[in-house]
């Protein structure tokens, strides 16, 4: 009998690909195809979508963060992919696995930053589940949520042409606290840097998006996710699924990321691009919305720039910079952060 390979072997990515395929035969969602941000609950009700998130609370919980921090953080990261499909959360569920010899008022912060953060996004926690797990580092945070999108739910079917945005305030963020984190330096870097270390502990879903997708004429977006594992990891999602090249323009990066690369010697690029858990949307727009969608994105105070475009041709490389390839790297759950499999078209 031939050996089934370990997930850390295949990688996250690749068993969700395996996942997808799966869901594929027996798919029920016309608005959103499987494998995207969210999924609606089916035929009669495409605009009602379904989303979670979650994980270990050992691997998920930074030093700097509180574990009403994490709740909130779990809790945002379900209202990032429900918004990337342009839809508002209406509640959120909480499951919760907690080893016995934690106290109670530990199960109460994390049930508090969850609801915390529901009500910022206007919604509200409607309960959940509590179970109990043996052996240390075994607890578990997991969020589901519902949404509704006002219209159409965006899918992720961008066309070479299309220009590529993304919303903008946290690029580069994410960079700077887990590369501060990997060298040990993450006390310092939290002195120096506040801001990023406050808003990657309890960032806000950008609903501002939903906005911008329900006032835009059908079919101007034609693509988007959010940046919860890493923008390159976002772009490579986007040109995968046009089936060409995406070249990589100007990344806007925060000024705390611009000095802490300063400060390291290192590509503020490579910070925005290999951050992640920023919470940013990145969308693909046809062309001849591009100036009509800037101009909504500015009544609607919301940041956006224009971070590449989608080329003709196909094969080779699937993410450009200046002429040259960037690595399709992303987070991945098995193997940390690690190139991404398969990326030519």
């Amino acid at each position: 009998m031939q050996r089934s390979p370990s997930l850390r072997e295949l990688g996250e990515h690749r068993a969700v690909e395996r996942l997808i395929e799966l869901l594929s035969k027996g798919w029920r969602c016309p608005s959103l195809g499987p494998g995207d941000d969210a999924a609606c609950t089916g035929p009669g009700h495409p605009r009602l979508l379904v989303k979670i998130d979650g994980g270990g609370i050992e691997s998920n919980l930074a030093p700097w963060m509180s574990l009403g921090d994490l709740g909130w953080l779990q809790v945002a990261s379900a209202a990032s992919d429900l918004a990337a499909k342009a839809a508002r959360p209406l509640a959120f569920v909480l499951s919760l696995g907690l080893e016995p010899e934690r106290s109670i008022r530990e199960l109460e912060e994390i049930a508090e930053g969850a609801a915390e953060a529901a009500r910022a996004h206007g919604a509200w926690l409607a309960g959940g589940d509590l179970n109990s797990c043996r052996g240390r580092g075994c607890g578990w945070v997991d969020v589901a949520a519902v949404g509704l999108a006002p219209g159409e739910p965006v899918p992720r079917r961008p066309r070479p042409g299309d220009l590529v945005y993304a919303t903008t305030g946290r690029l580069g963020l994410g960079g700077l606290v887990f590369h501060s984190l990997a060298e040990g330096s993450w006390r310092s870097a939290a002195a120096r840097y506040p801001r990023a270390f406050r808003v990657m502990a309890r960032p806000l879903a950008r609903l501002g998006f939903v906005e911008l997708a329900s006032r835009l004429p059908r079919g101007c977006i034609t693509g988007s996710t959010d940046t919860s594992d890493g923008l390159a990891y976002s772009l490579w999602l986007l040109s995968r699924s046009a089936g060409a090249p995406l070249e990589v323009l100007e990344v806007p990066v925060e000024e705390e990321a611009l000095r802490y690369a300063e400060e390291k010697g290192l590509d503020p690029l490579s910070l925005a691009l290999y951050g992640g858990q920023e919470l940013e949307i990145v969308f693909t727009v046809r062309p001849r919305c591009s100036r009509l969608a800037e101009e909504e994105a500015e009544a609607l105070g919301l940041q956006v720039a224009r971070v590449g475009r989608i080329l003709g041709e196909t094969g080779g490389p699937l993410l450009l910079h200046k002429g040259r390839s960037l690595e399709p790297r992303g987070w991945d759950n098995f193997l940390g952060w690690s190139s991404i499999q398969g990326q030519s078209p």
